[in-house]
């Protein structure tokens, strides 16, 4: 129950911190290449180049949650086939919502990176969850 209540709290969250309010970027609203925010840090001034790179770990830290959560909730969730689609098209949703409603930039490397945090996330979960099930079988 409480789960529950944390995960809804954490999709409110994170509605509203990527389609709540207008993040603007000193560059086009549509971004096709994969790893600018890498070619942006390694070109930049260092204190430029540290915010690109916290951008980046923040991209990836934010979808954890959504991968780590859901098939904790929902256990028919608990396979990558369920989960791996599901993360890529939240993200995805984000990223054309962003676009569409000009609260933001719509980056490929977000997608990328989003969905890789969806995947630790998902890993994570996996991993926590084969060490309660050996527990269970050791005991």
């Amino acid at each position: 129950m409480y789960l529950k209540i944390l995960f809804w709290l954490y999709i409110i969250a994170l509605l509203a911190a990527t389609l709540l309010f207008f993040r603007g970027a000193p560059y086009a609203p549509i971004e096709l290449d994969p790893i600018a925010s890498y070619r942006r840090a390694m070109t930049a001034p260092a204190h430029l180049s540290r915010i690109e790179i916290r951008g980046i770990i923040l991209n990836i830290a934010m979808f954890i949650p959504l991968g780590l959560m859901p098939p904790a909730i929902w256990p028919r969730l608990s396979k990558a086939y369920f989960m791996l689609p599901l993360v890529f098209a939240a993200t995805l949703s984000i990223e054309t919502t962003q676009l569409l409603t000009s609260r933001g930039v719509f980056a490929i490397e977000d997608i990328i990176h989003n969905t890789a945090g969806g995947i630790l996330g998902f890993l994570i979960f996996k991993a926590l969850f084969k060490k309660k099930t050996l527990d269970k079988t050791q005991t």
